[in-house]
């Protein structure tokens, strides 16, 4: 979102933003997950992520770098999103988002609802919901999501 929204500021067009498997959540909610993020080791960041059975192969890597990248990925995420929530754009985003999000993700619950919250910063928000997948539904369902993002080109 914030690099669509660069981009949109710097005159490129931008036709369409997906979101898989985020809700904006709430401000203190996200900083509070940046706390829980800084204060966990590389190697706790990469077990998690392989027992919660998206990244299973993280065992055979390097998890020093994988826990480093994934909490900067995340930290810089929850923060721009808190601040976001604090205090939105005066100018949302031309472009249409769509949240796309299998229906048994436990991470966003209520997502047949809740992908509407995303219009703090953009007007235009659809969702496209995928039966099941889980969280990882880009690695368990690879042809929906694609199809997810395919029914939204022309």
């Amino acid at each position: 979102l914030a690099t669509a929204m660069k981009l949109a500021e710097a005159g490129v067009e931008v036709t369409r933003v997906f979101l898989g498997a985020q809700l904006p959540g709430d401000a203190a909610g996200r900083r509070a997950s940046v706390t829980e993020m800084t204060a966990r080791s590389n190697a706790e960041i990469a077990a998690a992520l392989s027992a919660n059975g998206g990244y299973t192969e993280l065992c055979e890597l390097e998890t020093a770098r994988i826990g480093a990248a994934y909490r900067h990925d995340c930290v810089s995420a929850h923060r721009y999103l808190a601040d976001a929530l604090d205090d939105p754009p005066a100018v949302k985003l031309a472009a249409p988002v769509t949240v796309v999000a299998a229906a048994d993700d436990p991470s966003t619950p209520d997502s047949a609802v809740r992908y509407r919250d995303w219009r703090f910063l953009a007007d235009q928000v659809d969702l496209h919901e995928l039966v099941d997948g889980g969280h990882y539904f880009l690695r368990t369902r690879p042809a929906d999501a694609a199809e997810a993002v395919l029914s939204h080109t022309y």
